[in-house]
């Protein structure tokens, strides 16, 4: 299994989002539109269109 930490997660709640649970790439967390996730509903528009020009240019 991979691993990362976030530093907002605080006992499986999320600092930064009015102390839900950590969800990597829900609205409002720092991940969110930074990185492409697995499942299609955490992507942001703009995080699908970048990655998708990066391949472009490669």
């Amino acid at each position: 299994m991979g691993g990362w930490g976030c530093p907002h997660e605080v006992k499986g709640l999320c600092d930064r989002v009015e102390q839900r649970n950590c969800e990597p790439g829900m609205k409002g967390c720092v991940l969110a539109g930074r990185f492409l996730f697995s499942e299609d509903e955490k992507n942001t528009k703009r995080a699908v269109r970048e990655k998708g020009k990066q391949q472009g240019e490669e």
